[in-house]
């Protein structure tokens, strides 16, 4: 497994981040929010001085999240990201040193089954990101199609693509109500994982990593048994600092909650 960061869960300042990161020793660090917006939606001289950024700091980029698909599968904002963001998505990863892209799949609304529509979106977007020489993972979210693991894992089953593949959150599967990421969600989807995000939640609030009901010491055990090999990225969505925890040194409290989250993963790597 290769250990990744968002840089904007450590700062919002993209510079900062990448500092604090090879300070940390992280290698990896995964892009989505830079100074200017939301990757890719900055220009090409924002791109280039953050890959510089990076690369002037020794690290490498696990992948990037452009955020494609959270609206409606009929928004009239599909058809052009499709044709526009995703292709440049996927030139900016490989500039940067990827080849992975992540993607949702459309707002959910009150149908008790997604639209074939989503089916054949995600389809294309797979054809699409291969055609430009990445490959797509669907992240699963609460309030879209394929909220949790299991129904992503549908979705993902349902296009058949080679290309499409599971971003698989636990978080975010557990936000979106259900009762045992791992190991019971796990083992109907672990053949699909391409990419992991870690954090947790209590209370449908974000939390720290060990502060809610994943089980990560089983689930980080399980993708080593499993042999998974790709990134688990830490995804801290939490700001402020928890009552009775102290600021680390010099960092703000979505820096020293992504600083702990850190160190209790690294704890659950160690042989």
């Amino acid at each position: 497994m290769k250990l990744a960061i968002f840089t904007d869960e450590i700062s919002p300042d993209p510079a900062r981040a990448v500092a604090l990161a090879a300070e940390w020793d992280v290698p990896y660090v995964e892009v989505r929010k830079l100074a200017g917006g939301r990757y890719p939606r900055v220009s090409d001289d924002e791109l280039e001085s953050f890959a510089k950024t990076i690369a002037d700091a020794g690290l490498q980029v696990s992948s990037v999240s452009p955020g494609l698909c959270k609206c409606p599968v009929d928004d009239p904002s599909v058809a052009p990201d499709l044709a526009e963001l995703l292709p440049r998505s996927c030139e900016w990863a490989q500039r940067l040193g990827t080849h992975l892209v992540s993607a949702f799949a459309f707002r959910r609304d009150d149908s008790q089954a997604p639209p074939q529509a989503v089916i054949d979106r995600l389809g294309e977007m797979a054809a699409t990101t291969a055609a430009h020489g990445c490959r797509l993972s669907l992240e699963n979210e609460a309030g879209c199609w394929g909220a949790t693991g299991t129904e992503a894992a549908a979705l993902i089953r349902r296009v058949g693509s080679d290309h499409l593949s599971l971003l698989w959150d636990p978080g975010n599967s557990a936000m979106a109500g259900a009762e045992s990421p791992y190991p019971d969600e796990y083992a109907g989807l672990k053949d699909l994982v391409s990419h992991v995000h870690l954090k947790n939640c209590r209370n449908n609030k974000w939390a720290l990593i060990d502060d809610g009901p994943i089980d990560w010491p089983g689930q980080l055990a399980a993708l080593a048994v499993d042999n998974y090999d790709g990134f688990i990225a830490i995804e801290t969505h939490l700001k402020e600092r928890p009552p009775g925890l102290d600021l680390h040194d010099g960092l703000d409290g979505l820096e020293s909650n992504t600083r702990h989250n850190l160190d209790y993963v690294r704890s659950l790597l160690i042989p």
